[in-house]
């Protein structure tokens, strides 16, 4: 199965909760097949190899639909 989207960037951010615990956010940029720009913010629990797939896949997914329309 050929992926949805291509060209990955993540950026690696350190953000401050309201309570001031220190949390990573990772920024994570996207292309989808026809060439949509898409940015998801996930964090350091989600962060890993296949919940990224699956996030990516989604949201690639979505925006296609959308502009099938």
């Amino acid at each position: 199965m050929a992926e949805k989207y291509h060209d990955v960037d993540v950026i690696e951010r350190t953000e401050i909760t309201r309570e001031g615990k220190v949390e990573k956010i990772y920024r994570v940029t996207a292309s989808t097949i026809s060439g949509v720009h898409f940015t998801l913010e996930i964090g350091e629990a989600d962060f890993t190899k296949a919940k990224v797939h699956e996030l990516l896949t989604k949201k690639a997914s979505q925006i296609e639909d959308i502009k099938a329309l």
